[in-house]
């Protein structure tokens, strides 16, 4: 019995000091939106971003909403390779990634460069902002 508590206790203190990194959570976010957007789920691609998001092209969250349901309309299926190019962290709390976004159709591949901003609030990371960069 002894052994056994002995035991529990050692995995509870190893799961307490288990702590995942800055980098390994943004990398889980970035794997976890692209499963999102390969579903083709708005609501669910959306959950990795701040209510406070902006971008180049005037979104908001709402708008970007509205432009990946049209976006998820137009592509029936939708199979991404995104690869995570850069990855920073400026100052506490703040990240910005460089991640090529690439669509995997024989017809019609696309490839987008996006410059990613990310802040994490109450120990969760959200996307804050996402443009183009290049054509």
């Amino acid at each position: 019995m002894k052994f056994a508590t002995c035991l529990i206790a050692i995995c509870l203190l190893a799961a307490c000091g288990a702590r995942t990194s800055d980098e390994d959570q943004v990398r889980a976010l970035v794997d976890g939106a692209e499963i999102a957007a390969e579903e083709r789920d708005a609501s669910d691609v959306l959950e990795f971003v701040a209510d406070d998001y902006e971008d180049s092209n005037g979104f908001d969250k709402a708008q970007l909403q509205s432009f990946l349901r049209a976006w998820f309309l137009a592509h029936p299926k939708v199979e991404l390779m995104v690869s995570i190019d850069s990855l920073e962290f400026p100052v506490d709390g703040l990240a910005r990634a460089g991640i090529t976004v690439t669509s995997v159709d024989l017809a019609n591949p696309e490839r987008a460069k996006l410059k990613v901003e990310l802040r994490r609030r109450d120990g969760e990371w959200r996307v804050t902002r996402a443009d183009r960069v290049g054509r």
